[in-house]
């Protein structure tokens, strides 16, 4: 399977998900600013996992670049926001699910490990 890629800027999440996914045999980057997550950004990443809001910053100048580079890589956007308009806004740029925070890590287990498993299945075929 590809790498994936999250774009936190919650230093404590990024590297408690980039933890739980190495310990699952999945590899991973991080980076904590939407300029990082613009220059590490290739096609080398299947899976981007995307908080709505970096600092000062939307993410969704790179979820547009995302999705206009490679179309077949699947993000999910972190959010801490039921902002209507947020969500909207990310649908509308093509991102495949939400993951609200907070969460528990064992939410990643019932929810992004099966996604993950089906990309590397649909990739294996």
């Amino acid at each position: 399977m590809k790498k994936i890629l999250i774009v936190e800027d919650e230093k404590v999440i990024a590297s408690a998900v980039k933890d739980f996914l190495s310990h699952r045999g999945y590899p991973s980057d991080s980076v904590h600013t939407l300029k990082d997550g613009l220059n590490i950004f290739s096609n080398d990443y299947g899976v981007v996992l995307l908080d709505i809001q970096l600092g000062q910053d939307t993410s969704f100048p790179l979820l547009k670049k995302i999705k206009e580079e490679s179309p077949n890589t699947i993000v999910l956007m972190f959010s801490g926001y039921d902002s209507e308009e947020y969500i909207r806004e990310a649908k509308n740029l093509g991102a495949d699910g939400f993951i609200p925070k907070p969460f528990r890590l064992e939410f990643l287990d019932e929810f992004l490990l099966p996604k993950l498993e089906f990309l590397q299945k649909k990739n294996n075929a």
